[in-house]
């Protein structure tokens, strides 16, 4: 009887470890934290035999451009870019301790990691999307040089806000009264479009083609980053 129960404690602690290793499926997951007034966090997490293995974290600007860390003003900033991710392989979760001066940039990637990890999840949401704001770029225009961000809020599947800004070819966000043509009246047409529309899809507003066409580029990343599957 004692053989039996100590080969039955064996086969339930193989067991435990096993579902232990196979608390994440194996692949490579990205996400993306909510996006700020200044940046937005990316993480890639990558898993195998159950485990996060490594952890690749990455930040942008309300530009949506990459910050280079060689140049970045805030050097504990590039820093935590660099080693909090192995603290997430360490805990095997998207528990971390803030590292000093880089608060916002640690919480923006402890969010993305825990969106990363969902996805690697076998239960996952019933949702398509993360509720949250996401950050979108358009391509870039062939003329003037200029693109479009927006910040797309989403909640159920739906899109519940939205905020544009055109960047010029200098990273400069141009002020749309210096514009000389009713811009904020097409960007309020357009999100008031984005709020009953498929989201993604605005059909072309009369008067401002190339903005529809930008805007549906941008609002479609920005969805793109807060898909779940």
């Amino acid at each position: 009887m004692k053989r039996l129960s100590l080969v039955l404690s064996l086969v339930l602690v193989l067991s435990l470890s096993l579902a232990a290793h196979a608390a994440y499926i194996d692949g490579t997951y990205e996400a993306w934290s909510d996006a700020g007034a200044r940046s937005i966090q990316s993480s890639k997490v990558f898993i195998e035999d159950g485990k996060i293995v490594a952890v690749i974290l990455r930040e942008f600007t309300d530009r949506h451009v990459e910050k280079d860390w060689s140049t970045y003003p805030y050097p504990e900033a590039g820093e935590a870019a660099r080693s909090f991710g192995a603290q997430f392989v360490a805990n095997q979760s998207a528990e971390a301790d803030i590292i000093s001066g880089a608060t916002g940039s640690c919480t923006g990637w402890i969010q993305a990691t825990e969106r990363a990890l969902i996805k690697a999840s076998a239960d996952k949401p019933a949702q398509k999307y993360f509720d949250g704001t996401f950050l979108g770029r358009s391509d870039t225009s062939s003329y003037g040089g200029y693109y479009k961000v927006v910040w797309v809020t989403l909640e159920n599947d739906k899109i519940v806000d939205l905020k544009v800004q055109r960047v010029l070819a200098d990273h400069s966000i141009q002020d749309p009264e210096e514009y000389g043509w009713p811009l904020e009246m097409a960007r309020e047409a357009y999100k008031e479009a984005a709020l009953v529309s498929e989201p993604g899809y605005v059909d072309t507003i009369s008067g401002a083609t190339g903005l529809t066409q930008m805007l549906n580029i941008a609002v479609r990343d920005a969805l793109d980053k807060a898909l779940i599957d």
